[in-house]
């Protein structure tokens, strides 16, 4: 078992907040969850001052909710991501039209090598790196385009839809899924992105991300329920 273990310094606060914000989106501490403040200060070598506050960050910016006095990682139900990704489609596409103003060759190269991961060959275990290079294709691109505050709006909402994208890719990479959505038609999708914003076509480029958010939330219209974390029909 690996020892975890938090190193006190200025910023402890931050460093309990980085470390279970990661785990809930990454999918260790799985939707439904209870945090215990108490377990987690003991398991990071930490008093629970500096996990209570990261714990109030974390509710904040909708990572964990109340309930009934416990703090659980929320399961988000199907209207609300798909309200999500509606909020998505309107910061997307404006990242992409900045983005095509303002790219440079290095992160051009970048997002590059993002867009290749989709067109590997499927084998059993690349979900996570699917999921990996696809937050990494959208964030690079909200990081070139150059304004803070719609990099921190992404944030929020890719922090809350995060276990869900890795729920999609997922149903993506089972050929048994039935899902009408493939890895095939995100990369083609991906692809129609990156050529706007490489040929600097600012137009182009903002229709291109809003058209892979519509076909996002098509196939969400299409499913009657998300999965719950243990892949069993609620």
């Amino acid at each position: 078992m690996i020892e975890i273990s938090i190193y006190k310094g200025p910023a402890l606060r931050d460093q309990v907040y980085d470390n279970i914000r990661e785990r809930i989106i990454n999918g260790e501490f799985e939707p439904g969850r209870v945090i215990v403040e108490v377990e987690l200060a003991a398991e990071l070598k930490v008093s629970r001052t500096p996990v209570s506050n990261a714990l109030v960050m974390l509710r904040e910016r909708g990572l964990l909710e109340d309930d009934g006095g416990k703090l659980k990682v929320p399961i988000l139900k199907l209207e609300d991501v798909i309200d999500l990704y509606w909020c998505r489609m309107a910061h997307d596409g404006l990242a992409s039209r900045l983005a095509a103003e303002r790219i440079s060759k290095k992160d051009l190269k970048q997002l590059e090598t993002y867009l290749r991961a989709w067109e590997t060959p499927e084998r059993e275990d690349d979900l996570s790196a699917l999921w990996v290079s696809d937050l990494n294709f959208h964030h690079l691109i909200y990081q070139v385009a150059g304004n803070r505050h719609l990099l921190r709006f992404s944030e929020l909402t890719t922090e809350l839809v995060a276990v869900y994208r890795r729920n999609t890719i997922r149903r993506m990479t089972d050929p048994e899924s039935g899902t009408s959505r493939s890895r095939n038609d995100v990369r083609a999708e991906h692809e129609a992105i990156y050529l706007a914003i490489a040929s600097q076509n600012p137009d182009a480029a903002e229709e291109a991300a809003r058209h892979h958010i519509r076909m996002v939330i098509q196939h969400l219209e299409q499913a009657d329920l998300i999965l719950d974390p243990e892949g069993v029909r609620p």
